[in-house]
């Protein structure tokens, strides 16, 4: 008997923070998985590609004839230098990537463009989809004049742009909040430089956020907004007391003023009223201690 054909996915940043936990997750629910990547790779099902080239985007794209397709190769990290740049891949590449998938001869059952909720920029408090966005860094603004670039092939893609507030786990780079504090408590330092610890954020799981999108990609929601998040705002004072509880040792915190944002809001949570209404809440099976727990311990 022949058997069924798996449904293709295809991931632009494969190989980046997101993209290996992905992969690993859609394969092991049955998808066969294929993705772009920046540096050439012994993987057959990796692509070395630069999303500025709309044409090697399309060549790819008719070779696979993927059925799913999820857009995460961007510039994240918020303190990046090269501003153009940002603008750049964040903007352009998904305009390319757009422009490649209208000329297929069929359209994918689902793409899934990854924004941010930095487009919200320091709005107090719930953050839902109403509200109108202010973006306060060129990464917020860049994915804010993405998602309106984006609204433009509403009518002719099956769409969903999601807006992930903070999320992290094992891989991602130390330059991020929460790896730099593990990191220092894994190389036993006695003193660590932080900006304001009592705020509060979401720090949500990178596998409770690939579970969000494998949801939404197989969801009926399409030529839409929606926040992944939880809801649940984490003090990063806690995050650490966590950590010397796990470590066994007290680490001395030094709050470096140039670390501190001007205008810094204390909490800043996402809705997650609308995920809740579209893929169910299964966010309490993600805790963050055991979230800091595996990031610790691998």
């Amino acid at each position: 008997m022949e058997e069924r054909s798996k449904k293709k996915v295809f991931i632009t940043g494969i190989n980046g923070f997101t993209g290996l936990h992905l992969e690993k997750h859609l394969l092991e629910k049955g998808f066969e998985v294929f993705g772009t990547t920046f540096r050439k790779t012994d993987n057959p099902n990796h692509y070395p590609c630069d999303i500025l080239k709309e044409e090697r985007i399309s060549d790819i794209l008719v070779t696979i004839k993927p059925e799913y397709i999820i857009h995460l190769a961007a510039i994240s990290f918020v303190a990046s230098k090269d501003k153009q740049n940002i603008y750049n891949v964040n903007v352009f590449g998904t305009i390319n990537l757009l422009e490649a998938i209208n000329k297929l001869d069929y359209i994918p059952n689902k793409i899934l463009i990854a924004s941010s909720a930095a487009v919200y920029g320091n709005i107090e408090g719930e953050l839902d989809e109403t509200l109108c966005p202010q973006p306060v860094n060129h990464y917020g603004n860049s994915k804010l004049v993405m998602e309106n670039m984006t609204k433009a092939y509403f009518n002719s893609q099956n769409i969903i742009i999601t807006r992930p507030f903070n999320y992290t786990g094992v891989g991602q780079e130390s330059h991020f909040l929460v790896p730099k504090i593990v990191s220092h408590f894994k190389e036993k330092k006695a003193n660590i430089s932080l900006g304001n610890i009592d705020v509060y954020r979401e720090f949500n799981d990178v596998d409770y956020v690939i579970e969000c999108y494998t949801k939404l990609l197989i969801s009926n929601l399409k030529s839409d907004i929606i926040n992944v998040c939880s809801g649940k705002a984490v003090n990063i004072k806690y995050i650490i007391s966590a950590m010397e509880n796990l470590a066994n040792y007290k680490i001395n915190v030094n709050v470096n003023p140039d670390f501190i944002r001007k205008n810094e809001i204390k909490t800043l949570t996402g809705s997650n009223k609308k995920l809740i209404s579209v893929i169910g809440d299964f966010s309490n099976n993600y805790q963050i201690q055991n979230t800091l727990k595996k990031i610790y311990k691998h």
